[in-house]
Formats: C-alpha cells, sequence, structure tokens
C-alpha cells in the first residue's frame, strides 16, 4: 500500500512531525525576529542546545565527553561538536534568577495581576509602602527574597518606571524603546519558564511515584464581553492561587542543617486570550517557583 504524501515528506519522513516543530518554534522564533536577532544566531544557538541535550542525556557526569558519540547522537559533524563544546566550557547548568530577571519579573506582574491594576486594567500607580496596595507588596510577592529598594534601583536603571516624588509613588513607564539587553533579560526570563514548562509537560514516569500534574483546558467564546470577563474573574483566581503557595511555603517547618537534600518545587498560572480574527495572541501568565536545586515541578488544579 502507498503511504499518500499528505503523511509523509522526502524519504518516508512524517511532515506531520515537520509541522509540529514548525509550530513549537515559531513563537521562538518570533521573538527572535522581535529582538532583531539574526537566522545565524539563532542556528548557532540550536546547535548548542543539541550538543547541550544530547550530553545531559547520554554523557555520565563523571565521564568524558565523546565527541563522536554526541555527533552521531546530534547529526552534526564531529569538529562542529567539538567547536560547541568549547563554546558551552563544559556542562551547563541553569543560571540563578539574576536581579535583572527578578525586576522583570516585577514588571510582567505589574501589567497582569489585577491586584496592581487601576479600574481601567492598567498598571496602577503604586505608594512605595503606605497604603493597601503598594510597590512593597508588589515586589514581595514576585521578586521575593530581594528588598524593594534593589528592584526599584534596578527598574529606574533599565528606565522602565518613573518615581513620582510629591507622592513618593511608583509608575511604570511604556515598554516602547527598551534596550536590546532589555530584551535579552526578557529571552532568559522565558528560557527559564519555558525549560520548567516542557519538563512538566514532558515528564518521564518515576519509580517512585506518578508524575506531577499537568492540564490544560480552553474554550471558544462568542462575545468580546465574554473574554473580558474571562480574563477578570481567572486573573483574581490565578493570583489567589500563588498567593495560596507562599502561605503553604511559609507554613512548612525548616530543617536545621541548610546543606541536606532540596527539592525545587513550584507551579505555573497562564490565561491564553486569542482572537479567532487574526488578531495576536495574549496571554496572561504568571510564575512562582522556590529555586532550590533539584527540579520537580508540580501543576495542581486550580481551586
Amino acid at each position: 500500500m502507498v503511504a499518500s504524501p499528505r503523511h509523509h515528506g522526502v524519504a518516508g519522513k512524517p511532515i506531520e512531525a515537520d509541522h509540529s516543530l514548525d509550530a513549537v518554534l515559531l513563537p521562538l522564533v518570533a521573538l527572535a525576529v522581535r529582538n532583531r536577532l539574526g537566522a545565524d544566531r539563532f542556528i548557532q544557538a540550536t546547535k548548542r542546545a543539541y550538543v547541550q541535550a544530547a550530553v545531559d542525556e547520554a554523557v555520565a557526569a563523571s565521564a568524558k565527553i565523546n565527541y563522536s558519540r554526541l555527533a552521531v547522537i546530534t547529526g552534526l559533524t564531529r569538529k562542529e561538536v567539538s567547536s560547541l563544546v568549547g563554546q558551552k566550557g563544559g556542562r551547563g547548568r541553569p543560571a540563578r534568577a539574576s536581579r535583572e530577571q527578578r525586576a522583570l519579573r516585577v514588571v510582567r506582574a505589574w501589567r497582569m495581576d489585577p491586584r496592581f491594576q487601576d479600574d481601567k486594567g492598567r498598571p496602577a500607580q503604586l505608594p512605595l509602602r503606605a497604603g493597601r496596595r503598594t510597590f512593597a507588596m508588589l515586589v514581595r510577592a514576585y521578586a521575593r527574597d530581594v528588598t524593594p529598594m534593589s528592584v526599584l534601583s534596578e527598574l529606574e536603571r533599565l528606565k522602565l518606571v518613573s518615581v513620582v516624588h510629591s507622592t513618593n509613588s511608583i509608575r511604570l513607564l511604556s515598554p516602547r524603546g527598551r534596550k536590546r539587553g532589555d530584551a535579552e533579560q526578557s529571552m532568559a526570563e522565558l528560557a527559564r519558564l519555558l525549560a520548567d514548562f516542557v519538563s512538566s509537560v514532558n515528564q518521564r514516569r518515576s519509580a517512585d511515584g506518578a508524575p506531577v500534574f499537568f492540564s490544560f483546558k480552553d474554550s471558544m467564546l462568542r462575545l468580546p464581553e465574554q473574554a473580558a470577563r474571562f480574563d477578570r474573574v481567572f486573573s483574581s483566581r490565578a493570583a489567589a492561587l500563588l498567593d495560596s503557595f507562599d502561605q503553604w511555603i511559609a507554613s512548612q517547618p525548616r530543617k536545621a542543617d541548610p546543606r541536606g537534600p532540596q527539592t525545587r518545587v513550584g507551579l505555573g498560572v497562564y490565561l491564553v486570550h486569542h482572537s479567532s480574527e487574526g488578531a495576536p495572541s495574549r496571554v496572561v501568565s504568571s510564575q512562582r517557583s522556590t529555586g532550590m536545586r533539584r527540579v520537580k515541578r508540580a501543576r495542581p488544579r486550580a481551586p
């Protein structure tokens, strides 16, 4: 029986897999294009990622890296693998969140968390400390163990906020005119969140129990006001869920020995808002994590 060309490409390769890969890469490439990164940089980054993934998958921690074996796994030449391993400088490890990344996390929450928006859904002008809704509360919720003043200094350096001295309050500026360095920090933050998401979606069942929870639901709405209502309702519920995460973590006993084994846990929440008329998609997202060393992620059901 001859396979239909609709299901197979050149040399019998299933084109559905190619289309799926295109769909996975498109948002990343769109971000690269938006940040003026050429295809050559993206291709080199893809090759480095292939080599790093092959090292993590097939090379023991104490073993010497075998370039020929990595070439077989990745499809690259041995010379390319040797050069790329040299660029990596050894096994890669996820970098800890920098102060800039935490500052950008605060900015994202400021734009998306309804608790820090005005009546029109825009980022509210926040008093520094005094009041029911403050900049200090925002920093505590999304930057965790760094001080509000350190985040404020970084946001001023990035020209993302202005201080209204007459009212001792902070105003978020328009995102237009951002520097290239800011865009690269946004990509670094996205890479960290995307790695967590993919790990939870594509997790392997371990011998010590069931995989951590992951699920997703969406629906088509007919009226614009329904989509707006969805945003309001579930943004508030998502913020409440993330608050409950902080409360649960604070209620847990602390071990006397900080050098003991640790497990990183966290949850992510994101809302999807995409018009079928071809308008660009809008994704409202938020993330919390404990920042521990070993990784295990959980995504519980929303209440």
